[in-house]
């Protein structure tokens, strides 16, 4: 069993940086962002990849010429495969679940694998952070964040950045309501709640053992942090681990993130993203959780449901964020502050996040980003 380790200090002698990394990148179509986004890997403060593999599928444009233009100037090992799938199976799902496995061929059985989007530009410490967190926390597998690329993020309307905003300031404040019930010691606070294929990094094994990514047309990464999940496979949500997509409007992956700003411009949701839940109901399934967990009926691991909440509508939500602040007050006078079990953790991380806000703007239904 993975047992985490707060007090270490990470470096890079510790064995998760002395592994192999390798990343896979699905693209279909990506000639305006392949070049950012491998220039963003080459230049990582730090550690740095050491092969990096481009699955280019069903593409039309010079996505593959203008990787290979980098060939020699990259870092590490860059190596472009081109594919065509027939129409039924040409979705995200297959690409990223197909990168990912020619990238593991021949890899040691401890490296470490990552995955992020063609159109994305990692952060400078992106590998950095991620392998500071799976050092900390000795973990299976860590998911990263997806936030908007500052010139992207003039494309979308003031008002929808403030409804999101809106929206992550809920969601930071169940998962503190979540770790204060139920503190899990590879995932404290503070944490995110996304699962984006722009930002995941697994280990080899942990990969493997779960059959790869989901060859499902949507929600693959979504599905994969499931996998995981129920293999009982510790996960970090790293609010340090950052990755800058685009404001795209049309993409690939039906109801991903895409279709979702698409949507949002046109006229905004009556409802809040389907993932968020009511305090009642995110208290209720803590509660049962523990209750399955305390005589050996669940697994170790607390993760969101597979069920979809009942939604919410956008104008109640300020009312819910009101309940959430004062349940998670109650929460605080009732137990120990989580914070207290990982003093170092929060001195590192303490800039990374506020106690009921993200510190970025997210995209719209970033933790299912697959358009």
């Amino acid at each position: 069993m993975l047992q985490p380790s707060f007090f270490a200090s990470p470096h890079r002698s510790d064995p998760f940086f002395q592994r192999m990394r390798i990343v896979a990148i699905p693209a279909c179509n990506e000639a305006d962002h392949i070049v950012p986004c491998l220039l963003a890997l080459a230049r990582q403060n730090g550690p740095k990849p050491h092969k990096v593999v481009i699955w280019v599928n069903n593409t039309q444009d010079d996505t593959c010429a203008r990787a290979l233009s980098l060939l020699s100037s990259v870092p590490f090992d860059l190596n472009v495969v081109t594919v065509t799938y027939p129409p039924a199976p040409a979705h995200a799902g297959r690409a990223r679940h197909d990168a990912m496995r020619h990238a593991a061929l021949g890899a040691p059985d401890d490296a470490l694998l990552f995955t992020t989007d063609a159109d994305a530009e990692v952060a400078p410490d992106w590998m950095q952070k991620t392998l500071e967190a799976f050092t900390r926390f000795n973990v299976a597998a860590v998911f990263g964040r997806a936030l908007l690329l500052p010139d992207e993020a003039l494309k979308i309307p003031a008002h929808l950045h403030q409804d999101d905003d809106r929206e992550q300031a809920y969601s930071a404040l169940l998962e503190q309501i979540t770790a204060k019930m139920n503190p899990e010691p590879h995932d404290p606070w503070p944490r995110h709640a996304e699962h984006s294929g722009a930002s995941i990094a697994v280990t080899h094994s942990a990969w493997k053992a779960v059959g790869g990514i989901p060859e499902i047309p949507t929600g693959e990464d979504r599905a994969f942090y499931h996998a995981l999940r129920d293999s009982n496979f510790p996960v970090r949500h790293a609010p340090d681990v950052k990755v800058y997509v685009s404001a795209r409007f049309v993409g690939r992956a039906r109801g991903g993130m895409a279709e979702t700003l698409a949507r949002r411009v046109i006229a905004q949701d009556d409802y809040i993203d389907d993932a968020l839940e009511t305090v009642s109901a995110r208290m209720l399934r803590v509660k049962k959780y523990l209750s399955r967990h305390e005589v050996g009926q669940t697994s170790r691991i607390f993760a969101d449901s597979d069920e979809s909440p009942s939604p919410i509508l956008r104008a109640e939500l300020p009312g819910h964020h009101r309940r959430a602040e004062r349940v998670l007050a109650f929460l605080n006078r009732r137990y120990n502050p989580v914070a207290s079990l990982t003093p170092r953790y929060n001195a590192v991380f303490q800039d990374d996040m506020s106690q009921s806000a993200p510190c970025d703007r997210l995209p719209m239904n970033a933790h299912d980003r697959t358009g």
